[in-house]
């Protein structure tokens, strides 16, 4: 095969770029700017699972000149398209250097306009095919029913296993002490915990063994690859009727596996079990078009561009398959109802012409593929309905915000509806000014004052619900507490109801909601037209998706295994009859997909079961536990409060550590603050020292904080500077937690400055163990006590001296002749000087 040149236009307008920053794994990374960060995250992750490119055999010079952007995306693009040019230069693929250069640089540009992705084989091998005509096919059905089964116990266990004996290790690692003390389960009372969790999670005792091994080394249990383990899939032949009469049992064998695929000729079975084996390429239908136009000679250009590109990494054996994404949402910017004649004869079409481009180098195929898909930022792939006229968007902040998806857009423009309108329906005016009920004016009325309103406006774009907005972290609940008169208890409640204690109604609510923030149900856009509104339905009938499928099909002339979605809590009825109808529409191959549980699915178990027969119980060892409650009221702060603050850097990042104290001086509250980090990152950070301090403030120990976050690693990590007791921390947390666990526990072991370790004395300041070493100056009170918290209490010539006696000094012989501090109110004032506090009152003397 050759490679002949020709342009493949339509990949789009030149697109603003920017560099990631932030403390994340993205930070330098070279991305769209108005890309989600799971999408930039999706390609990085991606560009990390390329080699480096092959070298070519005898590389023409236009092959040696570099890429531009050279890091656009990880730089999966530029390496993707170097290695498949310098693989066909090696081949043979291309008449001239030229054609070689255009090729790589063609490539490139479609992949850098995210027009095109690459995804590599879903399976190491060709999928088994299970022939239902054959005599052994129930046989292997139930083989493969019974490896499915296994393999779905098997990874959940394995995987709650694997933490409890990582819980094994770090009650080991953890443990400060005696090496062998810390490894006895007797003399380590949470590594017994553990151990038994660990053993009645299965796990023997030569495993548990091994753990507190690793664990004496400074190791975690290496975690097994449950999750690597592949699920297994198999491809069911239906050809000659082999399926009649046993739909229900191949139904059921689908609702319970997910993992059949049902295809119904020899030749769809086969391909389908082959291209599993293979790389995928997919194209993006939206790249093309333009307006009202569709670039037809720039797509079938760029179709036989990936279709060689493919070929070139599947190489000259194994199968290819091109796909196209974004069909549903090109229907909708043509103008188009998904579930008509037009759309389906558009689409035929395309594909068509996909499939003619492509011939003698790769399948074209309906596919499915979730990375590919948010790696092209498509709403759908295939034949699959668009995911609506909403899309997020991610501003240079970091933050999600809601906007109209650009089909959407030019089928307004084609039917010359006013785009106004499905702004204002769905995303709201995003003010408060007119919107009826719940207005500047009513809520000024409610006493809102400028402040609360400002923090309301700036929050619109990042909720879908008003109910959201009017949080009580956004309005402030000492606002609530102290206008609208919360009771304190309810505002701890995660959905505390602002709006409905200022009286508004559920109806009301409603209103006002649709006209700030708008309403994701289309019906609601009134003032466009019912034809507009159909086609923006992204939700067509399942009867409109099968044709659309069907006609797919068609036209390419290769199957692809449709998704039937069901939901967890459907029966293998249900399955049944959608299987029907998808072959009774002509769909060529199915597969029905069942939704996993939800995340807080539980079955109502009643405690005791109704009693069996009578029989003898084997004797079980009991464990005797005394349970000891803490009070569970959540002990508030002062509203005046004192505390410290410490500035400090951590491998280079700015880290800002405020304390909040109760009147006897224990912790209370904290809050981090980063400098110049990413907004993700720093809003972590922030909702984090949150929860620490709801914990302190319902009496969870500052110990049980500081053991649990010293020694975690990330980063930021490294060198500590402007902090005299720590030198170094592997991680932000690290650094925090030293800091605390020093000042307020006295923990000395968590100091790592250089040279001597911590010995400070009540004023913060090192004092060294020598007696002749002791200083006696004093020092003025205003470096210890805040002026503005005491407000002026304490007298401007108020001094410190440190603690205690001086090395060698006696107490008086006559206790009598001390007197009152006014400071402490101990009687141990001699000769002016407090010998508990160390406080002096000096006498202004005038000359």
């Amino acid at each position: 095969m050759r490679f002949e040149r020709r342009r493949a236009k339509g990949a789009g307008p030149e697109v603003e770029l920017r560099t990631l920053e932030g403390a994340n794994a993205l930070t330098g990374v070279l991305a769209p700017v108005s890309w989600p960060s799971a999408r930039v995250q999706a390609w990085a992750d991606w560009a990390e699972t390329l080699a480096e490119p092959a070298a070519a055999k005898d590389p023409p010079n236009v092959l040696s000149q570099p890429l531009t952007p050279l890091g656009l995306l990880g730089g999966g693009p530029a390496r993707k398209a170097q290695d498949l040019a310098n693989r066909g230069w090696t081949a043979g693929l291309f008449a001239r250097p030229t054609d070689a250069g255009a090729f790589r640089d063609e490539l490139f540009a479609l992949m850098s306009h995210c027009a095109a992705a690459f995804a590599g084989p879903a399976r190491p091998a060709p999928t088994p095919v299970i022939d239902l005509a054959a005599p052994d096919a129930d046989r292997r059905l139930a083989a493969f029913a019974a490896e499915i089964a296994a393999h779905d116990l098997a990874v959940p266990a394995l995987r709650t296993l694997t933490g409890r004996l990582t819980a094994v290790s770090d009650a080991v690692r953890r443990c400060e002490g005696d090496a062998s003390a810390c490894a006895d389960p007797s003399a380590n009372p949470a590594l017994a915990r553990m151990a038994l969790a660990a053993r009645a999670a299965g796990a023997s005792d030569a495993a548990i063994s091994d753990a507190i091994g690793a664990g004496l080394c400074g190791l975690s249990t290496a975690a097994p690859a449950a999750e690597a383990a592949r699920r297994p899939a198999v491809v069911l032949q239906a050809a000659d009727d082999a399926h009649t009469g046993r739909e229900r049992d191949l139904a059921a064998l689908g609702w319970r596996t997910g993992a059949a695929t049902l295809a119904l000729t020899a030749q769809d079975a086969a391909g389908l079990s082959a291209r599993a084996a293979g790389p995928v390429a997919a194209l993006d239908l939206l790249a093309f078009q333009d307006g009202r136009a569709f670039d037809t000679p720039g797509f079938e250009a760029a179709s036989r561009l990936l279709a060689a590109a493919v070929r070139l990494d599947a190489g000259p054996d194994a199968p290819a398959t091109l796909t196209l994404a974004n069909t549903a949402a090109l229907i909708v910017a043509r103008g188009l109802a998904y579930d008509s004649d037009e759309a389906r004869d558009l689409t035929a079409d395309l594909w068509s012409r996909a499939a003619s481009a492509a011939r003698g180098l790769a399948d074209v195929a309906p596919h499915e593929d979730d990375d590919l898909q948010l790696r092209l930022g498509a709403s759908s792939m295939a034949a699959a309905p668009w995911s609506g006229p909403l899309t997020l968007a991610e501003t240079e902040d970091g933050e999600t915000v809601r906007v109209i998806a650009e089909p959407a857009l030019d089928a307004l423009a084609y039917l010359g509806e006013d785009p106004d309108a499905l702004r204002l329906a769905l995303l709201g005016h995003r003010d408060f000014a007119e919107a009826p009920h719940i207005n500047s004016a009513a809520l000024a009325a409610l006493g809102f004052t400028v402040l609360e309103t400002e923090s309301l406006q700036a929050v619109l774009p990042l909720v879908g619900d008003l109910r959201d907005a009017f949080r009580p972290l956004v309005v402030g609940e000492g606002f609530l507490r102290d206008i609208l008169g919360a009771d304190p208890e309810a505002l701890r409640q995660p959905g505390f109801d602002t709006l409905g204690l200022a009286g508004f109604s559920d109806r009301q609510i409603a209103e006002a909601n649709a006209w700030v923030l708008g309403s994701p149900a289309l019906d609601q856009a009134t003032d466009l037209s019912q034809a507009a509104r159909a086609i923006l339905d992204p939700d067509p009938s399942f009867s409109a998706r099968l044709a659309l499928h069907a006609a797919i099909e068609d036209a390419c002339g290769h199957a692809g295994a449709l998704r039937l979605p069901l939901a967890f809590a459907a029966l293998p009825s249900e399955a049944a009859l959608l299987q029907a109808q998808a072959l009774a529409a002509g769909v060529r191959a199915l597969r029905l997909d069942r939704a996993g549980a939800p995340l807080a699915f539980s079955l109502a178990i009643p405690d005791e079961a109704a009693p069996e027969a009578p029989r003898a119980a084997p004797a079980q060892e009991r464990i005797i536990e005394r349970v000891v409650e803490r009070n569970r009221t959540r002990r508030k702060l002062p509203d005046r409060r004192k505390g410290y603050i410490q500035k400090a850097a951590v491998g280079g990042h700015k880290v800002y550590l405020h304390t909040g104290e109760y009147d006897d001086g224990e912790l209370g509250e904290i809050f981090i603050d980063m400098h110049k980090e990413g907004a993700a990152f720093r809003s972590v950070m922030n909702n984090f020292a949150i929860a620490i301090s709801i914990g302190l403030q319902y009496g969870v120990p500052l110990e049980e904080f500081v053991d649990a976050f010293v020694f975690t690693r990330f980063e930021p990590a490294g060198p500590v500077t402007g902090n005299d007791t720590i030198r170094s921390a592997t991680s932000i947390l690290d650094y925090v937690f030293r800091e605390l666990g020093v000042s307020y526990l006295g923990r000395t072991d968590l100091s790592n400055a250089d040279g001597e370790p911590l010995n400070a004395d009540g004023l913060g300041r090192g004092k060294a163990d020598d007696a002749l070493a002791y200083e006696a100056e004093p020092q003025p009170a205003s470096r210890f006590i805040s002026k503005g918290f005491s407000r002026g209490a304490a007298p401007d010539n108020l001094v410190f001296l440190p603690f205690g006696k001086r090395p060698g000094e006696l107490m008086p012989d006559n206790p009598r002749a001390a007197s009152v501090c006014p400071s402490c109110g101990d009687q141990s004032v001699f000769s002016g000087v407090c010998d508990t506090c160390g406080i002096v009152v000096e006498q202004n003397v005038s000359s």
